[in-house]
């Protein structure tokens, strides 16, 4: 299976509420996101971050030795293909990766709301969750807003394994995630900048 195909973006919904972002149904082929389970399962590269709207472990997976059936994910024709999507969903420019991070929230973990835009640095993200056995009762919803006020909940989003999330980071894209119940919720988060 070449590194294209292993990226699943046949089955794309596009949104523009509250703004403009794209879910896939099934991320990975190949069995991948089980194998990038087992990873997060039992590595010990996790580090503790704290900060004023969130708690979690995370690590960058360019500053660690990764599995071999996993080198893919770091793959530049795996990477073209996620920049490719942003492409045709947003009539953007040329991307370039900046950043792949590991990210796990454990029970009583949230992230309250925020946008992620720090300017030109950073413009656009893509997510896979990586949560094998999650029920509802476990929480870690992806939730969008309208504004900065957590009550202004647009649109919640379910936190299914395998499944990818693709936005633009702007003053406008307001996201968080509800609090963690008895889980390990994993994400791997692939940020990109806008080439001018």
């Amino acid at each position: 299976m070449s590194n294209e195909t292993i990226l699943n973006f046949s089955n794309i919904s596009i949104d523009d509420s509250p703004f403009r972002h794209f879910s896939s149904v099934s991320a990975l082929n190949g069995g991948l996101d089980k194998e990038l389970f087992k990873w997060f399962e039992e590595t010990d590269k996790w580090g503790y971050t704290e900060t004023d709207f969130y708690t979690q472990y995370e690590f960058s997976l360019f500053d660690t030795d990764i599995p071999v059936p996993l080198e893919c994910l770091l793959d530049r024709s795996f990477i073209i293909a996620i920049e490719n999507e942003f492409k045709k969903v947003y009539n953007s420019s040329s991307l370039e990766l900046v950043g792949v991070t590991a990210h796990k929230l454990v029970d009583g973990y949230k992230m309250g709301v925020h946008n992620d835009f720090i300017g030109e640095q950073e413009t656009h993200r893509f997510l896979i969750q990586i949560n094998s056995n999650w029920q509802e009762n476990n929480g870690g919803y992806l939730m969008l807003f309208n504004s900065t006020n957590a009550d202004d909940v647009s649109k919640i989003i379910l936190p299914l394994n395998n499944t990818g999330f693709g936005f633009e980071i702007s003053p406008k894209s307001y996201h968080a995630v509800s609090t963690v119940y008895d889980f390990c919720r994993y994400t791997l988060v692939y940020t990109f900048k806008t080439v001018k």
